[in-house]
């Protein structure tokens, strides 16, 4: 990791470093009743029928539950790496009182890097005020102050969006490495002719982002990054300018390549940003543009530096519900973007610029080619 900006950073320790629930389900199968850790898609087992919920949720509080604990493959190393770089490491986790003097000790021996002062046990992460959270509980990024709460991906959290997020040890590194090095200024530094090289739109569903960018491509000087997908096309190919549509076998050929800038998962179907993609606009002469959520930002942002600037697009919460309420969606899915939507609004703080979309379209793109000079 390069050396930047001293930063501090928080790690939750169950489920993040060290496993916890792939060790209550370990000892419920052993005891008759098979779980595996990928049926696990809610937090605290909701998912599952209350009788084996329970059963589960009683495994952690037996006495000897922690006692073999140990750390996930690449979590040490991952915390040796970050403090090389200088940075403040600290570990959090929460604890019922009768085993926190277990956990401490139990951190300071797998963990010896870490100061003894540098181990926070106790629930309220909310008032942990650091650069960095990392943590697997939505609830914990949700309240949290840290500047950057990042989730880490487990099948709990998996479908939750509109957070900033790291799939592995080695993306997180790279979002610390990110923030270290950008510059401490109000803007980002522009490239050589004068304007970035790309442009991430940001912001909840209805904002406009995706209507600022139909916009903007009519101007020769920006192209629409088209992603990679393994979902169908559409019968009447509407979405042909959208995506690059892909077998299964040919994304997982790019992302072992190490070609794909970001990837998720949405609706069963993979998704992804492509370096060649945005490289093949440049090449134009042209800037990449592309409305993506704060995960895809920050992921374009560490691939391609000073190149790429994020802005955030803000509308009024109360035009957003209603452009919400009136879109032609399932209502489970309105329910599930509304539930959503005040986490979203929070990532205008992790943005580079902020345009308004407040009852002008024509405005939010003049920002925007103010921006680019």
């Amino acid at each position: 990791m390069n050396k930047g900006r001293k930063l501090t950073i928080a790690l939750d320790w169950d489920n993040v470093l060290a496993p916890c629930t792939e060790l209550a389900c370990e000892k419920m199968t052993k005891r008759g009743t098979p779980v595996d850790v990928s049926e696990v898609t809610m937090y605290s087992f909701a998912n599952f029928p209350k009788e084996l919920a329970d059963g589960l949720m009683a495994i952690f509080k037996e006495p000897d539950f922690y006692d073999g604990q140990g750390l996930y493959p690449g979590a040490a190393e991952m915390v040796e790496e970050l403090l090389a770089a200088g940075h403040e490491v600290v570990i959090a986790s929460a604890m019922p009182p009768e085993q926190m003097g277990i956990r401490g000790k139990q951190i300071c021996a797998l963990l010896p890097g870490i100061k003894e002062s540098n181990v926070m046990l106790g629930s309220r992460k909310d008032l942990l005020h650091v650069d960095f959270l990392l943590d697997d509980a939505v609830s914990n990024i949700s309240s949290s102050p840290a500047k950057y709460p990042v989730i880490f991906t487990r099948p709990w959290n998996r479908s939750e969006e509109g957070f900033l997020r790291a799939a592995d040890y080695q993306e997180f590194i790279k979002l610390v490495e990110a923030v270290s090095l950008a510059p401490a200024a109000d803007g980002p530094k522009l490239g050589a002719a004068g304007h970035p090289g790309m442009i991430c739109l940001v912001g909840p569903s209805a904002s406009g982002k995706s209507f600022i960018c139909d916009e903007l491509v009519r101007n020769p000087l920006f192209r629409k990054v088209k992603a990679l997908t393994t979902r169908q096309p559409r019968p009447d190919g509407a979405d042909a300018e959208e995506y690059h549509f892909v077998t299964e076998r040919e994304f997982e050929d790019a992302a072992m390549s190490g070609s794909l800038v970001e990837q998720t998962v949405y609706a069963g179907a993979r998704y992804a940003i492509a370096r060649g993609e945005v490289e093949s606009i440049w090449a134009e002469g042209r800037i990449a543009i592309k409305p993506v959520d704060i995960h895809g930002a920050t992921a374009c942002k560490a691939a391609f530096g000073d190149q790429c600037v994020s802005v955030f697009v803000r509308r009024s919460k109360e035009e957003i519900i209603s452009a919400l309420l009136d879109r032609d969606i399932p209502n489970e899915e309105k329910t599930r973007r509304l539930m959503t939507l005040d986490q979203e609004m929070e990532n205008e703080r992790l943005c580079d610029w902020t345009v308004s979309n407040n009852g002008s379209l024509d405005h939010a793109i003049r920002q925007i080619m103010r921006i680019i000079g």
